[in-house]
C-alpha cells in the first residue's frame, strides 16, 4: 500500500476507535494526518469511503487467529486454547496502542456498533468472521476428542459455541470494568475451568 494512504488509514482507525464514526469529521481527519487538503482528498473523497477502507484494511484483520493456529498433530487442545488467549492479549494490546488503556475496550465495541449503523454491508463480513471462528473451535474440539484429550460424549457445536461466547461475554463486560485488563485473567480462568470439565 502507498505509505501516505496507509498513514491516512492508520490515523483514521485511531480516531474512529477514540471518538466513534459520528464524531469524527473530515477536517479532524485532515488535521490529524498532517497532510494538506489536496493530498488527503487525492486518496479519499469523503469520510464514508475512508471508513469502509479502514474496516477492510484494519478492523477485519483484528482477530485472535493466525497462521500458527493451523491444526498440528503435535499441539494439544489445551495448547491451542492457550494460544488463542495469547492472541486475544496481543489483539487488545494493539487496540490499546491506538486509543489508550482506559478506552480500548469501549473503542473496539463502539466501532462494532458503528459498523452496524454506518456500514451495514459489512454485516456479512462479521457473520463470516464469526462462522470462521466457530469452525475453528469445532475443528479443534473434534481434534481433542480424536486425540483422547477431551471427553467423546460432548456435543461438538455446543462446546465450540461455549468457548466462543465466553470470550465475547467477558470482553463485553470488561468495557464497564474499572480495570479492563482484568479480561485476560477472567478469560484464562474461564477457559481453564471449562477445559477441566471436559478433559478426560
Amino acid at each position: 500500500m502507498n505509505p501516505t494512504k496507509e498513514h491516512i488509514i492508520l490515523t483514521a482507525f485511531r480516531l474512529f476507535l477514540q471518538k466513534g464514526y459520528k464524531e469524527v469529521t473530515m477536517s479532524m481527519l485532515v488535521k490529524s494526518t498532517g497532510l494538506s487538503k489536496g493530498a488527503f482528498y487525492h486518496y479519499f473523497e469523503n469520510k464514508e469511503q475512508l471508513f469502509i477502507e479502514t474496516l477492510d484494511n484494519l478492523f477485519f484483520s483484528i482477530s485472535p487467529f493466525n497462521q500458527e493456529m493451523i491444526i498440528n498433530p503435535e499441539v494439544s487442545f489445551y495448547e491451542y486454547m492457550k494460544m488463542y488467549i495469547d492472541n486475544v492479549k496481543k489483539m487488545a494490546k494493539m487496540i490499546t496502542s491506538y486509543v489508550g488503556a482506559d478506552a480500548s475496550g469501549m473503542g473496539y465495541y463502539r466501532l462494532m456498533l458503528d459498523v452496524a449503523n454506518y456500514a451495514p454491508d459489512f454485516h456479512k463480513k462479521i457473520e463470516s468472521s464469526n462462522k470462521n471462528e466457530l469452525a475453528f473451535w469445532k475443528k479443534i474440539v473434534q481434534y481433542g476428542i480424536n486425540k483422547g484429550e477431551i471427553k467423546d460424549d460432548l456435543d461438538i457445536e455446543t462446546l465450540a459455541n461455549q468457548f466462543q461466547w465466553l470470550q465475547d461475554g467477558i470482553a463485553l463486560n470488561s468495557i464497564f470494568s474499572s480495570n479492563p485488563h482484568i479480561l485476560y485473567s477472567h478469560l484464562e480462568k474461564a477457559f481453564e475451568q471449562l477445559y477441566y470439565c471436559i478433559k478426560k
